[in-house]
């Protein structure tokens, strides 16, 4: 640093605001007083209140008082969210089914028959389900099996025990 310089500085680069030495000696006694009325925390203990606070605490806790509850989840909330879930569900249903009735044809032939084997069905059960109209109209197919294929085939699929108790 040029100590040489330094008397010729005429700005020492520091500017005070106007009129602050004018209001600096009120600013300082405030700060004053604020800092007096700091030491106070504004709250006040009752005289003593430490010596009954342990009483009021136990009677507090003893005294029963009758205290309402409200349930969250009733019985009567569950069954009303369950019938609106059951209205939307039925709403869907009755407007968004495309599915077609099952119709006689669409079944195929193969579940018929199991379906007929399965169930042991009686001749009296199958007889209740056409009048005497639709049976005569029935032409029984007569292919003309031998009798050598129709033992081959009761050979094959029938046990001796089925044909000795029919």
């Amino acid at each position: 640093m040029k100590t040489n310089t330094l008397h010729t500085i005429k700005n020492t680069g520091f500017t005070v605001p106007k009129g602050y030495f004018d209001t600096l000696e009120n600013e300082i006694l405030c700060d004053i007083k604020l800092k007096s009325l700091a030491t106070k925390s504004g709250h006040e203990i009752p005289d003593a209140y430490f010596d009954t606070l342990e009483n009021n605490i136990i009677n507090t806790i003893n005294s029963k008082k009758e205290v309402k509850v409200i349930k969250l989840v009733t019985w009567q909330k569950i069954a009303s969210a369950s019938l609106v879930a059951a209205s939307v569900l039925l709403m869907f249903h009755v407007f968004f089914n495309t599915n077609k009735p099952i119709t006689i044809d669409a079944i195929e032939t193969a579940s018929l028959e199991q379906y007929i084997l399965n169930e042991d069905l009686d001749t009296n059960e199958f007889a209740s389900l056409f009048t005497d109209e639709e049976l005569s109209e029935i032409h029984l197919i007569n292919d003309g099996f031998n009798s050598q294929t129709l033992e081959n085939y009761l050979i094959d699929n029938l046990e001796i025990e089925d044909i000795i108790t029919k």
